[in-house]
């Protein structure tokens, strides 16, 4: 957490200001949160299921990292039988069209 009285966070909240995709690239920005949107695109998983998916995901970055994109709205958590369930939302959903073109730029233009 970045001291509010910082000139970097100042200055990274003019940025947020002046551009919108610096705020996009902020929420999907962090080592495993486009994997966890890309296990998303398919299907809903539970928390254990990420673990099987991503197995070097330590506990605490995998739940800090669910936890952000939910409170980012890009994810959804349901509870069945006490055991939770992820699955992209609407807003998620419509976030993967441009990851995905994204991955195919990657393809093309890095491999």
């Amino acid at each position: 957490m970045r001291k509010t009285t910082s000139t970097n966070f100042e200055n990274e909240r003019k940025l947020d200001q002046f551009c919108n995709a610096h705020k996009t690239l902020k929420m999907v920005s962090g080592r495993w949160k486009l994997s966890l949107l890309f296990s998303l695109s398919d299907s809903e998983l539970s928390y254990q299921e990420f673990k099987n998916t991503l197995p070097n995901i330590t506990d605490r970055v995998l739940a800090y990292q669910l936890k952000q994109l939910e409170s980012d709205a890009l994810i959804l958590k349901s509870k069945t039988k006490g055991k939770s369930q992820y699955s992209l939302s609407t807003r998620g959903q419509s976030l993967m069209t441009i990851l995905y073109e994204m991955s195919k730029w990657g393809n093309i233009h890095l491999s």
